[in-house]
C-alpha cells in the first residue's frame, strides 16, 4: 500500500510538473508554405502534361498540447493543370486538420543540433472542394495525409520549414486532367504529392515555443 501511495504522488507530481511546465512556454504557431504538387493519378496520359508543378499553397494554425504532441487546422490549394495552357486540370481548395508528433524531440534532435533542426510528423484529414477548369462544375473530395516537416530555427519567433505530404482521395469522379473518369459517374480512389517551403511564426509572451524547448 506505501509504494501504492508513493507511485501515485510521483505520478501526480510528474503530469503536474509537465503541465505547469507548459504555461511557462508558447505553444501556438501560424505556418505558410509555397511549393510543388505532383499528381500521381487518375488523369488520362494521352496528355503532354503530368498536371504538376509550382501551385501550392498552404496556410495553417498549430497548437502544441505537449512538447511531443499538438493538433493543426489548415487551408491548402493546389492547381493541377496541363502545361502548357493551363485550360485542362482541377483545383483544389483543402480544408481540414492534422494531428502533430514531434519526431525530432523523440529522437533527441534538438540536443544533438544546440535546438537548430526539428522534425515534425503529421497525419491529415480534410475535404478538397474540386472546381474543373474551365467547367462550371465541382465536387467535394475527402482526403487523408503522410507527411513530414524538418524545421530550422533562425530565432525564438521564426523557424523555416520545408514539408513534404504524400495525400490519397477516398474516392473522385473526375481526374486531375478535370475529365470524368467514368461515364456511369462511378468514382476512383487518387493520389498526389506536395513538397512546399516556407515559414512558422511563434505567437506567445513567453521566449521559448515548445518545439525548440
Amino acid at each position: 500500500m506505501k509504494l501504492f501511495k508513493t507511485s501515485l504522488v510521483a505520478t501526480f507530481l510528474f503530469f503536474s510538473t509537465t503541465v505547469f511546465a507548459q504555461f511557462d512556454l508558447n505553444n501556438v504557431s501560424v505556418e505558410v508554405g509555397y511549393g510543388y504538387n505532383g499528381a500521381i493519378g487518375p488523369y488520362n496520359k494521352v496528355f503532354n502534361s503530368n498536371f504538376s508543378g509550382m501551385n501550392h499553397f498552404d496556410v495553417g494554425i498549430r497548437y502544441m498540447f505537449t512538447e511531443k504532441l499538438g493538433a493543426k487546422v489548415f487551408y491548402k490549394l493546389d492547381h493541377f493543370v496541363n502545361d502548357p495552357g493551363g485550360e485542362l486540370g482541377v483545383t483544389y481548395m483543402t480544408v481540414g486538420a492534422s494531428g502533430v508528433y514531434n519526431v525530432g524531440k523523440e529522437l533527441g534532435l534538438g540536443y544533438l543540433t544546440r535546438d537548430k533542426l526539428g522534425l515534425n510528423a503529421h497525419i491529415d484529414g480534410g475535404v478538397a472542394f474540386a472546381h474543373l477548369i474551365g467547367q462550371n462544375k465541382y465536387e467535394k473530395v475527402g482526403i487523408i495525409g503522410f507527411g513530414i516537416a524538418p524545421m530550422y530555427k533562425i530565432s525564438n519567433k521564426f523557424a523555416v520549414q520545408a514539408d513534404f505530404t504524400y495525400n490519397y482521395s477516398l474516392k473522385q469522379h473526375y481526374g486531375f486532367d478535370g475529365i470524368l473518369l467514368n461515364e456511369n459517374y462511378d468514382p476512383e480512389p487518387g493520389s498526389f504529392y506536395n513538397f512546399s517551403v516556407g515559414l512558422i511564426y511563434y505567437i506567445g509572451e513567453n521566449k521559448y515555443h515548445s518545439d525548440w524547448y
